[in-house]
């Protein structure tokens, strides 16, 4: 007798990816890339995605996370329509963004 086997859905196999991209470290590289871009100053989603050359489904989630652990923050909107939020910083932010640059610099050195 044959049994079917079932296909994961869509949404599984992306629940699996993100997983798998948490597990792996990765998440947390990007993040670092994501907060440095904004290091450069305040910036809509579209504009860090151009800065970093990450695409723009993937800012958009690391910036979530960034805004949910109060590393960035909105401090307002573009004039142009569709209106963006432009993102910026917060003084934890800054210090982790720092402190990314100077491990940075400190590989550089060795």
């Amino acid at each position: 007798m044959n049994t079917a086997v079932m296909q994961p859905t869509g949404r599984e196999v992306s629940a699996e990816a993100f997983h798998d991209y948490r597990r792996s470290g990765r998440l947390c590289a990007s993040q670092q890339h994501v907060l440095e871009a904004f290091s450069a100053g305040p910036m809509t989603r579209n504009q860090a995605a151009e800065r970093t050359g990450i695409p723009l489904s993937s800012i958009c989630g690391r910036a979530r996370e960034l805004l949910d652990a109060d590393l960035i923050t909105v401090m307002g909107t573009t004039q142009d329509k569709p209106a963006r939020q432009i993102l910026q910083l917060t003084e934890k932010g800054q210090a982790a963004a720092y402190l990314i640059y100077q491990e940075g610099a400190n590989d550089a050195a060795k």
